[in-house]
């Protein structure tokens, strides 16, 4: 009888183990697939930063390119008539194409993911917007829409474009259009 109940205490510890086992299994595969799933959003997080910091990143360069060409009275064309267009080299059908980007905001190898159109907009002169800090009535003002692009796609860097209003003020007396 001691045997038997030798025995059956044996038998008993032995399941017992066993279950101990397949929980601890369960509890392992839960810690896995927790790390795992954390480990993809952590990427995932890490992805969509770096996608961001690009994007900002190509539209600040759009923007200096844009501030670099209406920085530049010569890009401006106040002589032109209405419709005149100003463009970069790589742009065609323009009526000059005269604009260029400073090496140092772009390096010559990467100007032609630049594309800049400086376009002399209607009225050819309107008169001088009141509150401008000087005297309207010496100035007349003719208007711009400058529209760059910077294609960095081939460098996954992304496309932006920005088109941009611009007022050159022209003393009177020194424009005739």
């Amino acid at each position: 009888m001691r045997l038997a109940n030798q025995t059956k205490t044996a038998i008993a510890g032995r399941n017992e183990q066993g279950a101990l086992l397949i929980i601890s299994l369960i509890f392992m595969l839960l810690l896995i697939l927790s790390a795992t799933t954390t480990m993809r959003t952590s990427t995932l997080g890490l992805r969509m930063a770096g996608n961001e910091e690009t994007r900002v990143s190509t539209a600040e360069m759009t923007q200096s390119i844009v501030d670099e060409v209406i920085g530049n009275p010569n890009n401006l064309i106040v002589s032109g008539n209405v419709g005149f267009v100003n463009c970069t080299a790589n742009v065609l059908g323009c009526t000059e194409n005269s604009i260029a980007i400073s090496e140092n905001l772009l390096p010559l190898v990467e100007t032609n993911k630049a594309e800049v159109i400086v376009e002399r907009l209607a009225p050819a002169l309107m008169p001088a917007p009141r509150g401008i800090n000087s005297s309207a009535d010496a100035f007349f003002a003719a208007r711009f829409e400058v529209d760059a692009t910077y294609d960095g796609s081939v460098d996954n860097e992304g496309k932006v474009g920005i088109s941009q209003g611009v007022m050159v003020l022209v003393p009177r007396g020194t424009q005739t259009n």
